[in-house]
């Protein structure tokens, strides 16, 4: 049953879906694309937050870490999980779209108005009054992005990355921009915000005007019933995953004060940049992929453990090199008054780690139907943050890491031992494809620790200190690599190939 409200005369279907003979071949393009657009956006990304951090204080980032927290994740939060449902839904009809388009954009209205009516208390809670505007500009993003949804939705479908991808580039060009430019103008914390705002209503204008569609005035009951089954579910995982950040902020705040939750907010900042660079903007590729293999369980789990294993290679010595350089890489690239982020950094990497190698988890489950499993999972490392965090405390800023990553790898861990049952693959099957790369990302962090020890003995400047170390990295890394694992090599040098020749061919 339906209601229809006169539909405009003239209505643009949905694009097709990608054919099913086309959907390695799509899959293949959209990771190249993705790749090299995130290389891109990260490298605008480190360098937004290298320059911020040098015009800003931690007590800014602590003002501004709540409302971060809530745009940063709007992206998956926005629209209520009606743009992956829809993603997910067998069929793309325009009453189905428009279903989608219509829930979501209430959804981010509603999603807004609620962190606008907590914003008061969240400044009382801080005893800072700036931190209410702040926050009612974080919870703007949900209803921008919201808006543009469903467009992003059909655009994911039929797996068309490029225009995803160039949207994102284009849109991260000017959120830098805006934060930059507000913080030498003296914004304060409001130049970590405003670049949010602006990058969820450019990303979302230009999926709108690259999807070419537009939604009818129509509401399909059955429609709404279908879709939300899935985003229910989908969106109670996605709120308590936000959530952890939100109540690591809100209970660090509390104990620590703003200074030392500034510390912990440039640390994720940093630690995140790998997972953002690749894990997370891959997963909506195979989500898409996924999806349209639904039915076709051991291809899913052929790819997830390639999939696992190429991660592993190109993530394992990035977050064992950031562990290795962090005492000089974070007071060279931010500031000496970032010093105390060291300890934070290492430790966070274990979690983030461990995080980055299941990003595909969560795809696997919502495309099986059972979005409430990452619910279920992020819903129980909730409860154990608070808890977590407090004992922490205890110990500085550096316990409260600690605590945070222990109540955080405990639900990683029972994803994993999940995810791969769902695939009908052995816990142990999936980490003997580690067995050649995490022995030689652990050498070649033992060589950085060795070598940097030794060129601080000699009194060797921090500058020439950290170019040698990563060369040293790099040195153990790549042969070790080549000889312990050389199928995962040789397939990373074709990716890295295609990528390269992808980047060549681009038209701009």
């Amino acid at each position: 049953m339906s209601i229809s409200l006169e539909p405009p005369p003239r209505v643009v279907q949905p694009p097709p879906d990608v054919a099913a003979h086309e959907i390695g071949h799509s899959l293949k393009r959209g990771a190249m694309w993705t790749l090299g657009s995130q290389l891109a956006a990260q490298a605008l990304r480190l360098a937004s937050v290298v320059v911020l951090a040098r015009l800003l204080t931690p007590d800014d980032y602590g003002a501004a870490a709540l409302a971060i927290t809530i745009s940063t994740y709007s992206m998956i939060l926005g629209d209520f999980g009606y743009g992956t449902a829809l993603v997910q839904s067998s069929t793309a009809s325009q009453r189905r779209a428009s279903t989608a388009f219509w829930c979501a954009l209430a959804a981010g209205a509603i999603g807004a108005g609620c962190v606008a009516l907590a914003a008061y208390p969240a400044a009382r809670a801080f005893d800072e009054p700036q931190v209410a505007g702040l926050v009612i500009g974080g919870g703007l993003t949900l209803f921008l992005v919201g808006v543009g949804s469903a467009s992003n939705a059909l655009l994911t479908r039929s797996m068309r990355f490029r225009a995803i991808q160039t949207a994102t580039l284009v849109a991260s060009i000017a959120a830098t921009a805006c934060g930059i430019t507000a913080a030498a103008l003296g914004a304060g914390p409001w130049a970590l915000v405003l670049p949010q705002i602006v990058l969820a209503l450019l990303t979302s204008a230009a999926f709108i005007l690259a999807a070419r569609w537009r939604p009818s005035l129509e509401f399909s009951r059955s429609a709404f019933r279908s879709l939300s089954a899935f985003a229910f579910p989908f969106t109670g995982g996605s709120a308590f995953f936000v959530l952890h950040g939100v109540v690591a902020v809100v209970v660090i705040g509390q104990v620590a004060g703003l200074a030392d939750l500034g510390i912990w907010n440039l640390s994720m900042a940093i630690v995140i940049v790998p997972m953002s660079l690749l894990a997370a903007p891959i997963s909506r590729v195979i989500y898409a992929a996924f999806a349209r293999m639904r039915d076709d369980s051991e291809r899913i789990a052929e790819l997830w453990l390639r999939g696992f294993a190429l991660m592993a290679a190109v993530l394992l010595p990035t977050f064992f090199g950031l562990i290795a350089l962090a005492p000089d890489l974070i007071p060279f690239v931010f500031g000496e008054q970032w010093v105390a982020a060291v300890p934070v950094v290492q430790t966070l990497c274990a979690l983030v780690m461990v995080r980055s190698l299941q990003t595909w988890n969560e795809p696997v489950m919502d495309s099986a139907g059972r979005p409430q499993v990452a619910m279920f999972l992020t819903g129980s490392v909730l409860l154990a943050l608070p808890p977590c965090i407090w004992l922490g405390s205890k110990f500085g800023i550096e316990g409260i890491a600690v605590g945070y990553c222990f109540a955080a790898l405990v639900g990683e861990l029972l994803s994993f031992l999940i995810t791969t049952r769902q695939l009908s693959l052995k816990p142990l099957t999936v980490l003997r494809s580690l067995r050649g790369i995490l022995p030689s990302a652990v050498a070649a962090c033992l060589g950085v620790v060795l070598a940097r020890s030794a060129l601080e003995d000699l009194g060797v400047s921090l500058e020439l200190r950290l170019l040698i170390s990563i060369v040293v990295g790099v040195s153990i890394y790549v042969p070790c690599l080549a000889l312990f694992s050389r199928s995962v090599a040789v397939e990373l040098l074709w990716i890295a190939r295609g990528l390269g020749l992808k980047t060549r061919r681009s038209p701009s």
